[in-house]
């Protein structure tokens, strides 16, 4: 596990090692949203929209999940998992 600075937030990669690699990453600055995909080794994709959220522990956010893990068995429909958390926000 990771953790770095990332669009203003601490981004702690949990998902990223040597069985799941990041294959798509989109920030949306207008509504101060994450999201990423994963792909596993096994080919599945796991989709996760994140938020900044406050931490006593840090001063800057921190980026946290919106949804629980899912598994997705393509990118596309991962996107489009993740487009029903950027319809929430508008």
């Amino acid at each position: 596990m990771s953790m770095e600075e990332k669009y203003g937030a601490i981004w702690i990669a949990v998902e990223e090692d040597a069985s799941a690699q990041l294959v798509f990453e989109q920030y949306y600055p207008d509504i101060t949203k994450l999201q990423v995909i994963y792909q596993q080794s096994n080919g599945c994709f796991l989709p996760y929209s994140f938020v900044p959220k406050k931490d006593r522990q840090w001063t800057l956010p921190v980026w946290s999940q919106e949804n629980e893990k899912v598994m997705m068995p393509t990118i596309g429909s991962a996107k489009e998992y993740l487009s029903h958390f950027l319809a929430s926000s508008t």
